[in-house]
């Protein structure tokens, strides 16, 4: 699908920033904290993404199947009527 998704990352300024003193400064239980909120974000994220692109996959894969199948079908009506 082409729609515009939420896209959650640790920003280029968020990094940047990490060699400043406000966030040296910070406890490492903070920094730490919100690190991984982020990353916890963006895991669920990209999780929920993936699961909805197998589900379409897998329902094309299907979809792929059954059309190779009526071709095949097909081939055999033709063969069929061309015999008799």
């Amino acid at each position: 699908m082409l729609w515009p998704r939420e896209y959650a990352t640790l920003g280029t300024a968020y990094l940047r920033g990490f060699p400043t003193w406000a966030e040296i400064l910070k406890p490492p239980e903070k920094v730490k904290g919100e690190t991984l909120t982020t990353l916890v974000e963006v895991i669920a994220l990209e999780r929920t993404a993936n699961d909805r692109k197998t589900t379409w996959l897998r329902i094309s894969l299907a979809l792929l199947v059954v059309g190779l199948a009526l071709i095949g079908v097909e081939g055999v009506i033709l063969g069929t009527e061309e015999v008799r």
